[in-house]
């Protein structure tokens, strides 16, 4: 598997981590034996050994930073993993995990993922000590844009193309934010918001795309959950009156 199918995977379990697949029960002698491995080392409790089993990077919640590598994890460890989540792992049954067919092996519904060699993919958990990083990492993200911007509850998205920088949030009434600013100009305002998106997901693979409606115009901006190694993270694509005037792929900035 490489570097680029884990990321889209693992991008694919956080967005599905809740949700129930119609998923066989039934394990594999191998991935059963995978499982027992890695409960035995969460009753370790040992940073090093669990940092191990992780695939690399780990993704947090937007704007958190992703765990980038072994000493990172570590370092963020009780940030994680707090007692809470270790001992759920620790203790855990073998009934109490599932194949989700492609998608890998989850924990209840989803609040672990791991590989069928064991490997955790992703971590849909969060410990009171990461919500509260999160609370200020959003502040910090919301004090970096001017105030027309300042106003949303949660930041979605930051994507480059060849011509512009955009900006999708999720404000607090539910509505869906686009700004966007031509790249080769220095300013902090942006050159258009457009606050009326949709999002509709197309499959259960995650890709969805968010359009936004402003006069003649329409702004689609397709997020690429799933795909092939080619594939762009995002799409924009600009409509004047129903007819395509601009396509652009989009690289979509993490951290």
């Amino acid at each position: 598997m490489t570097m680029k199918s884990i990321l889209v995977l693992l991008s694919i379990l956080i967005i599905t981590g809740t949700t129930v697949f119609g998923q066989d029960s039934t394990l594999k002698e191998e991935q059963i034996q995978s499982i027992e491995k890695l409960i035995r080392v969460f009753k370790t409790k040992s940073k090093r050994k669990i940092a191990d089993l992780v695939y690399y990077p780990l993704r947090r919640e937007y704007p958190l930073k992703d765990v980038k590598h072994k000493n990172d994890f570590i370092r963020r460890f009780d940030d994680i993993f707090d007692r809470a989540l270790i001992d759920l792992v620790a203790k855990s049954k073998i009934d109490d995990w599932s194949e989700v067919g492609w998608r890998g092996i989850m924990l209840e519904n989803g609040i672990l993922w791991i590989s069928d060699e064991g490997k955790i993919m992703t971590v849909n958990y969060q410990s009171p000590r990461e919500k509260q990083l999160l609370v200020h990492a959003i502040q910090d993200n919301r004090n970096q844009l001017p105030k027309s911007l300042q106003q949303f509850n949660k930041p979605l998205y930051l994507i480059f193309t060849k011509h512009y920088k955009i900006r999708i949030d999720k404000k607090a009434d539910g509505i869906y934010r686009y700004a966007a600013w031509k790249i080769r100009q220095a300013k902090s305002e942006p050159d258009i918001i457009v606050e009326n998106g949709v999002l509709e997901f197309h499959g259960s693979g995650g890709n969805h795309t968010i359009t936004f409606k402003n006069n003649a115009y329409t702004y689609a901006v397709s997020i690429i959950e799933i795909g092939s190694t080619d594939t762009p993270d995002a799409i924009l694509e600009v409509l004047k009156d129903g007819k395509t005037i601009l396509t652009e792929d989009g690289d979509i900035k993490r951290n």
